[in-house]
């Protein structure tokens, strides 16, 4: 082994490029499977702004099924959700560019399709005057009656200028797979609706709903109804709720029971409803329950965390103690379920789905990117033995592991004495050690959300600082999800109070264990992360920079301008406007400009219609007249994330030259 050379942390070469990290296609999302293996949406040629659907057969080949021109990518809600189906060798699924849906005759073997098959056509209207005003995500193929039930977002009435967010009218429509349409509304009932799925004899249909000021990890219902004879819903009925809370992924079993996740108990655990309650009461009874949530949040539609295997076993997915893993759950009898857990470790697991032989998903460990995974079954679809096979489409990254930090999980008190948590990562490196005597700069990373949470599967982008020489803290705050309803609940109305509590206690902890440089501590986060880095800087003086990635500078401006689906957030998080506008004014960072001394670093869409640009503006434009050292960079034709490699290694670079600049780490 060559032996490490001392040089200043923060300093060290690495084969962690900025383009390298970025140039990942490890987000293999909205899993379904087929009779030949599992389709799903991925980037082409490892680039986010260009997602396509593929398919990966049971042998492990690789195709791409979507036709080369289009970008699948569906704007409902702003942040999307599943945008394609297959079904009798037929693809459905939703252009970036107009929103509209498109068809694709498919090969049976899901080969590429031969040179004269016809090209994709619309089955939604491509009328230039309302591109990209009717969004569609959530899709299902209807049989019974030849058509696709899916969610629609309707922006026909909004103006761009002068934005209503209550002029967006969202619904559940079906569209007829030979006339097309825009599609004929079956339920515009609430603000917001999720999740159609059919039972069995396709009669029944079920699905999600939420009004506003909720989100749906609120508080949301699930909506159950049948088809009159025109394929209308008549007897709609929604699940009894003995108390208030988010019921998330209805699923219909063989036998025409419903399924769902609900965090009743204060967790997200599974429910049952029987087929004859399903008639009557819709009174659901828990399945196992564990203090374990079985669901994430729902930012983006058409999750799915479980399956209903034939043998009336359920292969499910949660997390607990920030792991997750998977188990087996086997009704042994009278309802008394028994546990059997199958692979635990992993840092996220996603999308479950099978076929009658094969069940997939997408996982990823501490040391593994996030790819593909395959269980094989017994036949008649029994789980009694199982042996898990990792894909990996797009391969794994070429970095030896010895290059890779490891996270170490940490609790810590808040002020009030409750526990929140982080992920510490020390610097990690085969060539470098830090100078004698030294310590390494820490960098603070808030997640966004700020439902969202710190995971501890592998991570290029965070990696690409440990193997710097940086030491990095990732901080699961009070509001984040995994830890249960009344942890993810804490944050309200308390945003920009108690996660900056605790991001100042996480540094705060490892400062007093001695693992990082006092005088050397950034701040990073996006969106909701971002608002928290200027809140901090604004709060604290623990740290010596921040960078903010289309962060919140105004929570006034905010609550007047975001689009529909966060419109009402604030109300939750901060307090009812215009009733609570005082607290809004204290907390917004540009109207603490007298507080914040330290530099801060601006990266910010000018696309972006959840966080406007003027956010980032505004603050820039107070902070130089104070004469603070703020830098600003604006990225044309970039939304609320990055997505052109080009500005995603632009603004990684531009952050590290900021970093080693402005903490002084003597870097040559």
């Amino acid at each position: 082994m060559t032996e490490r050379r001392e040089h200043s942390y923060g300093c060290w070469s690495s084969s962690l490029t900025a383009e390298g990290v970025n140039l990942d296609s490890g987000e293999m999302n909205f899993l379904r499977a087929d009779s030949n293996g599992v389709c799903f949406v991925n980037s082409v040629n490892g680039e986010k702004d260009k997602q396509a659907v593929w398919h990966l057969s049971s042998q492990g080949e690789l195709n791409q099924l979507s036709p080369i021109r289009f970008n699948v990518r569906s704007r409902v809600h702003e942040y999307g959700g599943v945008p394609y189906c297959v079904h009798d060798n037929i693809l459905w699924f939703c252009n970036l560019a107009d929103q509209a849906i498109y068809t694709q005759e498919l090969s049976v073997d899901r080969t590429p399709p031969p040179a004269d098959f016809a090209e994709a056509k619309a089955l939604t209207p491509v009328d230039p005057s309302i591109a990209g005003k009717l969004r569609y995500a959530d899709f299902l193929i209807d049989p019974n009656f030849k058509r696709l039930i899916c969610v629609r977002e309707d922006h026909r009435l909004s103006e761009p200028v002068n934005f209503d967010a209550n002029s967006v009218i969202n619904s559940l429509v079906s569209i007829d797979l030979d006339t097309g349409g825009e599609g004929e509304i079956l339920y515009a009932g609430s603000d917001f609706v999720s999740s159609p799925r059919l039972s069995p004899d396709g009669k029944t249909l079920v699905w999600q709903t939420w009004s506003h000021p909720n989100m749906p990890w609120d508080n949301t219902e699930i909506r159950i109804a049948n088809f009159d004879a025109e394929g209308k819903l008549t007897k709609i009925r929604q699940i009894h709720q003995p108390r208030r809370g988010s019921l998330v992924q209805p699923l219909f079993d063989k036998k025409g029971q419903l399924y769902f996740i609900s965090d009743w108990s204060d967790w997200w655990n599974l429910y049952r409803v029987s087929t004859e309650e399903l008639e009557t009461t819709c009174k659901a009874v828990a399945i196992h329950p564990l203090k374990a949530d079985f669901a994430p949040p729902q930012w983006l539609l058409g999750h799915r965390n479980y399956v209903l295997l034939d043998d009336e076993s359920i292969l499910v997915s949660f997390t607990q103690n920030s792991q997750w893993q998977l188990g087996l759950l086997r009704n042994m009898s009278r309802d008394a379920w028994e546990m059997q857990s199958i692979a635990v470790e992993y840092g996220q697991i996603e999308n479950i789905c099978g076929n009658a032989e094969t069940q997939f998903f997408s996982a990823a460990t501490a040391n593994q990117e996030n790819a593909i995974h395959c269980m094989q079954l017994k036949k008649g679809g029994r789980l009694s033995s199982f042996f898990i096979e990792r894909i990996s489409p797009s391969g794994d990254s070429e970095v030896d592991i010895s290059e890779f930090s490891s996270a170490k999980t940490i609790s810590f008190r808040t002020e009030n004495g409750e526990l929140a948590y982080g992920n510490f990562y020390p610097p990690c490196s085969s060539q470098y050690k830090g100078l004698v005597g030294s310590l390494p700069p820490l960098i603070v990373s808030v997640h966004g959300g700020p439902t969202s949470s710190a995971k501890t599967s592998l991570n290029l982008k965070l990696q690409f600082w440990t193997n710097r020489g940086f030491a990095v803290i990732d901080i699961n705050h009070r509001g984040s999800t995994g830890f249960g309803r009344k942890f993810r609940n804490s944050l309200y109305p308390n945003w920009g109070l108690f996660d900056l509590q605790d991001i100042e206690s996480a540094v705060r902890h490892v400062i007093d264990k001695g693992l990082v440089d006092p005088s050397k501590v950034a701040i990073r986060g996006g969106s909701a992360g971002g608002y928290s880095v200027m809140a901090a800087l604004s709060k604290s003086s623990l740290f010596a920079a921040g960078v903010s990635y289309y962060g919140v500078s105004d929570l006034e401006v905010l609550t007047q301008g975001t689009h529909k689906f966060e419109s009402r957030y604030l109300d939750q998080l901060i307090g009812p406007y215009p009733e609570a506008r005082d607290v809004y004014l204290a907390r917004s960072p540009i109207y603490n400009i007298d507080k914040i001394n330290s530099p801060l670093m601006l990266l910010q869409g000018l696309e972006d219609k959840v966080v406007p640009s003027d956010q980032a503006e505004g603050i820039r434009k107070k902070l130089k007249q104070k004469g603070v050292d703020v830098r600003y960079i604006p990225f044309a034709g970039e939304g609320h994330g990055f997505r052109q490699l080009q500005n995603q290694v632009l603004a990684l670079d531009s952050e590290l030259s900021f970093y080693r600049e402005v903490l002084k780490l003597g870097c040559t």
